[in-house]
């Protein structure tokens, strides 16, 4: 029985078959071939066609001694070719140094930069050998190579930044942008370098690198991003996305996780514990929370909820930080009257001892300075059948001078003699400062004259003095609170006070504050820490404060203001953007199609444009409602424990992210850089 043919040999049988119909057509008719003459000629065509699928044969290349193989391939091309050059450099030193010995070698008369050339073109031909004859091994071995190559050299790099330039390095790596930029710079380098080890030009390596570099970063985001998305459709990965996107925002924040958790922790410690991840990580986190606030979701409702109940607690928290911070429990009026029932009191009780203790008074002095002023007006006392009627000061000091003598008689009593200096007191209190100024002389004669009569006199006023001094600091306190005022000449009238003085200084200059604070409207919209930053409070309030107060006051204050603003952001401004969601929840659609539709068919193609932008990125980004509401519910995390555990998962799992994307980017780096080179 006849051989079986193989398939190649039933394909060649076909080709003889329609040659031989050809060959019959165009000739004069031939004897018939037998089956042993066509199987001969099938075979022949056959081995023809295998010998023209065979790579055409060339004159053997020189390659002296080298010999290459896969270790020395993923080397060189690890290295960017800078191995295979210096190798040809220390065996032309080598070949040098043996010709200039005695004795006869195959290197006489050339120079080193000659034997360098003939042992590198050596060594290129037997790596194009090596890639003729192994060529998936040869393939395996550079794109290995350099991959190894790129990684290594983008860790290198950025160790080297960090140790020579670390703040730049820094501001590079908090930035998409920043990064970019790093990877062309890196991409360059590698371009450049693997140029040179391969002979080609630079300027084209450095270029091939740096644009490589450049869209490393893009197209692995791009790629990790469709696949983020194509996961959130599925619901799968919202944990990771949401840890992704704190990470992001502690990133821009500029801050450390524990660094946060340390400033919620601070916060409940000092009376709010109502301060959450959002408020510590700034803009950053604002912005974030907004962006959920203001989506459909579960959690649209909970942070309204949790950010109005807040805001609305503002007021209790600000009079108690104002309080606290002054070490002024009760009002300015509350504390008038309980100094002065004390002032009082004690009063008594010194002016009871010096009563026992006096002896006669002599009012000489005070009736002599009442005489003064009313002598040169000729109106009273040298000419008393004169019938010209007193003005309001004469009045006063005549009456004073009545307390005193009769004309005929001294008062000399101790006990009615400071009955009398109370009474002129009372006047001095209710008088016009043009009255005062004529009575305060006589009432300080008279009270120098009650002093000599009785030695515990002197220390019971004294002190009444000193109290009453301290009694009026509050007004003085009230006065600097006022914005008419500056805050310079305020600090410098409080530092020449006496710490007793200092305060009621206090009480009287926070009482006006907490007063204006409480009758702000209690609108979530009102911000009533707003009015207590200012620049006069920025100087007055350290100065002020009670001591080892004002930092934890001020603390305090800016909270509040933080507060604010995060609530301000998620829930004031136009509310489009939530009847949007609203829109969303009620019909089941996304309602921005519609704008885009609208805006394409009337004309506006770059509003169109930008809003299908917005809604890819969107996409892109992989944030369904589940991711949203665990990003809201981490922003909105005010336990200082949970809130550490959460940043710092958070942080480890971006980290591992951008380090795996970076040794990715590495990778495309190192290949794409030296692509030109080989």
């Amino acid at each position: 029985m006849a051989e079986a043919l193989t398939v190649e040999q039933q394909q060649a049988l076909a080709l003889a078959k329609a040659r031989a119909m050809a060959a019959a057509s165009q000739s004069a008719p031939s004897a018939p071939q037998t089956g042993e003459e066509l199987r001969a000629r099938v075979y022949s065509d056959l081995q023809a066609q295998r010998e023209a699928a065979k790579p055409k044969s060339h004159a053997p290349r020189d390659t002296g001694n080298q010999n290459v193989d896969f270790p020395t391939v993923y080397t060189d091309e690890m290295l960017f070719g800078l191995p295979g050059k210096a190798g040809a450099g220390i065996q032309a030193l080598s070949q040098a140094g043996l010709a200039a010995l005695p004795g006869e070698t195959p290197w006489e008369d050339k120079s080193i930069g000659d034997l360098y050339g003939k042992n590198r073109e050596q060594y290129l031909n037997a790596r194009k050998d090596y890639a003729e004859e192994h060529p998936d091994a040869n393939t395996m071995a550079s794109v290995g190579g350099s991959i190894h190559g790129g990684a290594a050299t983008g860790r290198a790099l950025g160790m080297v930044g960090e140790a020579v330039a670390p703040a730049v390095t820094a501001r590079l790596g908090n930035s998409y942008v920043g990064r970019m930029l790093a990877n062309v710079i890196s991409g360059g380098v590698q371009g450049g370098v693997s140029a040179y080890g391969h002979d080609q030009d630079l300027g084209w390596g450095s270029g091939i690198g740096a644009v490589v570099g450049g869209a490393a970063l893009p197209v692995t985001s791009a790629v990790g991003g469709t696949a983020s998305a194509i996961g959130s459709m599925v619901g799968l990965g919202n944990e990771g996305r949401a840890q992704n996107a704190i990470a992001e925002a502690i990133r821009r924040s500029g801050r450390a996780p524990d660094d946060i958790a340390d400033e919620i922790a601070r916060a409940g410690q000092q009376g709010q514990p109502e301060y959450m991840v959002a408020d510590a990580l700034g803009n950053s986190g604002q912005r974030m929370l907004t962006g959920v606030a203001r989506s459909p979701g579960d959690m649209r409702q909970q942070i309204a909820e949790q950010l109005q109940r807040r805001q609305a607690g503002q007021t209790d928290r600000l009079v108690n930080a104002l309080s606290e911070g002054f070490d002024a429990p009760q009002t300015a009026a509350q504390t008038r009257t309980a100094m002065t029932t004390a002032r009082d009191t004690a009063a008594d009780a010194n002016y009871g001892a010096a009563r026992q203790a006096a002896g006669t008074v002599d009012p000489s002095a005070a009736i002599q300075a009442a005489d003064n002023f009313l002598q040169p007006g000729a109106s009273g006392v040298m000419n008393p059948g004169n019938n010209i009627a007193d003005d309001s000061i004469e009045s006063a000091v005549r009456r004073a001078r009545a307390y005193l003598t009769d004309g005929n008689s001294i008062l000399s009593d101790f006990n009615a003699a400071f009955r009398a200096k109370q009474e002129l007191d009372s006047m001095i209190d209710g008088a016009l400062p043009k009255v005062q100024r004529q009575l305060i002389p006589i009432r300080n004669a008279l009270d120098d004259s009650l002093a000599s009569a009785s030695q515990p006199y002197a220390a019971a006023r004294d002190q009444f003095r000193l109290e009453s001094q301290n009694i009026n600091a509050i007004d003085q306190g009230a006065a600097a609170s006022s914005a008419r005022t500056r805050a310079a000449d305020n600090i410098d009238g409080f530092n020449q006070l006496t710490p007793e003085q200092q305060q009621p200084f206090r009480v009287g200059y926070v009482d006006p504050l907490i007063a204006r604070t409480e009758a702000a409207s209690m609108s979530p919209t009102t911000n009533k820490a707003r009015p207590l930053i200012t620049g006069k409070t920025e100087q007055e309030f350290p100065a002020f404060a009670a001591p080892g107060r004002g930092d934890v006051m001020g603390e305090r204050i800016a909270r509040e203001q933080r507060m604010f603003e995060t609530a301000n952001q998620a829930l004031g401004g136009s509310r489009t953007a939530d009847n949007l969601s609203d829109a969303t929840e009620m019909m089941g659609f996304d309602p921005t199609m519609l704008g885009i539709a609208g805006n394409a068919l009337t004309g506006n193609l770059r509003s169109a444009g930008m809003q299908a932008l917005q809604r890819g990125v969107n996409l892109a980004s992989g944030r369904n409602q589940g991711t949203r509401d665990m990003i809201a519910r981490m922003l909105l995390q005010s336990s200082p424990t949970q809130a550490r555990a959460d940043l710092a998962a958070a942080v480890q799992r971006g980290a591992n992210l951008t380090q795996a994307q970076q040794r990715i980017v590495n990778a495309i780096i190192g290949v794409g850089s030296t692509a030109y080179s080989r």
